[in-house]
């Protein structure tokens, strides 16, 4: 009786067990080597220090990959924010940072104020979230002031 190969009943392409099994540890090796990129050595080159118990968020964005850090300590909620150079941002701007946070509202009673959202363009130094998308639309566009380039410079930290 002829074998597989010589009476054409198979392709060559299959694999064998050991191949399968190979290429099964190879992507676990890659998804541990990638968790432990995503959980102790990217968070490093944050601006701000990210908690080992922040939540973890890859994404793939139109154009970009982002990886979100999110955590909460005292009244603020964190996003520490990696990404790689957006399409239409300035050539030199490549991976970067953007480090937001956000303190909800209190709606009524003696503590009541309301929600606020910033960014942190400089060590202790935040902006209204609404400064910062003002600016970014005004670079869009072709109309940003120094100031707004400034702002979205100091608030794009390099990786």
């Amino acid at each position: 009786m002829a074998s597989g190969e010589d009476s054409k009943q198979t392709s060559g392409s299959q694999q064998s067990l050991e191949q399968i099994e190979a290429a099964i540890q190879a992507a676990e090796n890659e998804a541990a080597a990638e968790k432990q990129y995503y959980s102790e050595i990217l968070p490093r080159t944050s601006p701000i220090s990210i908690p080992s118990r922040a939540e973890i968020i890859p994404q793939e964005k139109k154009g970009y990959d982002q990886v979100k850090y999110q955590w909460k300590s005292g009244d603020y909620n964190y996003t520490s924010r990696w990404h790689t150079r957006t399409p239409g941002a300035p050539p030199e701007q490549g991976d970067s940072w953007v480090v937001e946070r956000h303190r909800p509202g209190i709606g009524s009673g003696p503590n009541a104020r309301p929600a606020t959202r910033e960014i942190m363009v400089g060590k202790n130094k935040w902006i209204p979230k609404s400064t910062w998308d003002a600016a970014i639309r005004a670079r869009k566009k072709g109309t940003a002031t120094k100031e707004q380039k400034e702002l979205l410079d100091h608030g794009h930290w390099k990786a």
